[in-house]
């Protein structure tokens, strides 16, 4: 295997990793949000009006967060395909 095979196939698995950071992002936010509404549901005595908001508030967060984050290394992809191999 080549130098630069064996650099893809590692790229490949950090790529990996960094999509199952999501998903343990998108679980912590939803624990986070909708944990902290439903402390502050039982404080106010509104259970569960603010334990939905929490969740939903967390999760439309969420949403935007990995959309800027696909469309940023979307956008970097393109630009590291626009150079040359030697264009360093």
């Amino acid at each position: 295997m080549s130098p630069d095979d064996k650099n893809r196939f590692a790229r490949g698995f950090g790529e990996g990793y960094s999509y199952v950071a999501v998903g343990f992002q998108l679980a912590a936010v939803i624990l986070l949000f909708g944990g902290l509404g439903w402390v502050v549901d039982g404080w106010l005595h509104t259970r569960p009006l603010l334990a939905i908001v929490g969740f939903l508030v967390g999760t439309v967060g969420w949403f935007v967060s990995l959309y800027n984050r696909v469309k940023r290394d979307t956008e970097a992809e393109k630009r590291d395909r626009g150079r040359g191999p030697g264009d360093g």
